[in-house]
């Protein structure tokens, strides 16, 4: 499953990087696993099983677009250890 799930992910942000690329990605992808793997399911329906999916799809998106920094949206504001380093290049 967990290699499904890899695949599955890494096809939406491939084909959607600034939908499920960036930082508000995290509830747009696990929105859409729900509504393409389970259709007729209500809020009211969904289970702790169906929550703990949800975490696996949201912290597996997270390790992929570390992975795959070419499909990452997400803009990091710089620190100052940041800003600090750069000053001394």
């Amino acid at each position: 499953m967990s290699e499904f799930i890899n695949e599955w992910i890494l096809e939406k942000i491939s084909k959607s990087p600034k939908k499920f690329g960036g930082f508000s990605s995290n509830p747009l992808i696990m929105l859409e696993f729900l509504k393409e793997f389970y259709p007729d399911a209500t809020v009211a329906e969904l289970t702790p099983q169906h929550m703990s999916k949800l975490s696996t799809i949201s912290r597996t998106k997270n390790k992929l677009l570390k992975k795959n920094p070419n499909l990452d949206r997400r803009k990091y504001p710089q620190t100052s250890f940041q800003m600090l380093s750069n000053e001394l290049e």
